[in-house]
């Protein structure tokens, strides 16, 4: 996990700190449309603004002519009547941020209504990707393992399961955003703590039954009808079991330095032989969640296995990160380049 973070950092020291141009004059553009960020923005949101130059560095060596633009209604106008003079395509990384949870899955709506091709996933599954409990629905309905659940008005999951852990997340929040250690309580503890995270956060949670296993990766891009899976790759807790923790990606440790998460989770990209497999099942069920969502763009899907070896789907999250993809590409011998101009293409013929 430290790997991701730092890559990220990494990329925004090398890549030139791009103007916002005056996007009246210019010719067929590529605009990078980010999030607001404000000097006191959390780490998670500010990796957004760091992925938002990486991606216009990219494109930009690769001939395009792209410019970085925050979001705002007022921005948007400027798009429409930049659209008016010469065709322009909306790369979309409007993620959600504090007080902008709503942001991720509007704003390809409101490009839509604004007829500009944008990059990624749409309305429809960003919405319901993003709420956690209906996406854990859908995923059940479509005949795939996911753990139950237990929130406020849904209490039926512990009426069958009366040992074992449960882990409290926000409902609509990425990134880890909440997550620690005090999140991962006994099922008789399960509905007292949703209240307390709940009035902590000042957020909708639920709670997910605890698998204690491996944890898997599945990014996969391509157009709504040919899905292309990146193999799927592990995340390695060391010596979690020496130091008695259980086995979750915290919040810290995708995002704070020098934590014990961030410095002892690992993600493993060779595929050993006796996992060979156990990865073509988690590419399968990752194409069936790309088709219960009608996914477009980019996403990714993260797997528990339990004890038994059998997979369940934790999260299917639109838009994700790029940062695995990054790595996937460097070690399967692809172009990161491509899959990110494949991105833009799909979004031009679409």
């Amino acid at each position: 996990m430290a790997l991701t973070n730092r890559q990220g950092k990494q990329k925004m020291d090398r890549a030139q700190r791009l103007p916002y141009k005056d996007l009246m004059h210019t010719n067929h553009t590529v605009i990078i449309l980010h999030n607001q960020v404000q000097d006191n923005a959390p780490e998670d949101v500010l990796d957004i603004v760091r992925q938002a130059h990486w991606i216009a560095e990219i494109l930009q060596a690769k001939g395009y002519d792209a410019h970085l633009l925050p979001f705002s209604l007022q921005n948007l106008e400027v798009l429409v009547q930049k659209q008016k003079q010469s065709p322009i395509l909306v790369f979309n990384l409007v993620d959600s941020a504090p007080g902008e949870e709503r942001l991720a899955y509007l704003v390809p709506g409101l490009l839509e209504q604004l007829h500009l091709n944008y990059t990624g996933c749409s309305l429809d599954a960003l919405y319901q990707t993003t709420n956690k409990v209906l996406a854990k629905r859908m995923l059940q309905a479509g005949g795939i393992d996911t753990p139950l659940w237990v929130s406020r008005s849904e209490t039926q999951a512990l009426k069958t399961i009366h040992s074992g852990r449960f882990l409290i997340k926000p409902t609509g929040e990425d990134a880890s955003i909440g997550l620690d250690e005090s999140c991962l309580v006994d099922v008789n503890q399960v509905l007292s703590t949703l209240e307390i995270k709940e009035n902590q956060l000042k957020k909708a949670c639920f709670a997910e039954q605890f698998i204690d296993g491996r944890e898997f990766t599945a990014c996969m891009y391509g157009t709504r009808h040919d899905c292309i899976v990146l193999p799927p790759y592990e995340w390695v807790f060391k010596e979690y079991e020496e130091h008695h923790k259980a086995k979750i990606i915290t919040y810290d440790a995708k995002w704070t330095e020098d934590t014990f998460g961030y410095n002892h989770i690992e993600p493993k990209y060779t595929i050993e032989h006796a996992d060979e497999d156990l990865v073509q099942n988690l590419i399968a069920i990752a194409k069936k969640c790309w088709d219960i969502f009608s996914l477009q763009g980019y996403a990714r899907v993260d797997f528990r296995i339990d004890r038994e070896g059998k997979p369940w789907v934790l999260e299917v999250n639109c838009n994700p990160s790029f940062y695995g993809f990054y790595h996937l590409a460097n070690e399967n011998n692809l172009t990161f380049e491509d899959i990110v101009t494949s991105l833009v293409e799909q979004a031009v013929s679409s």
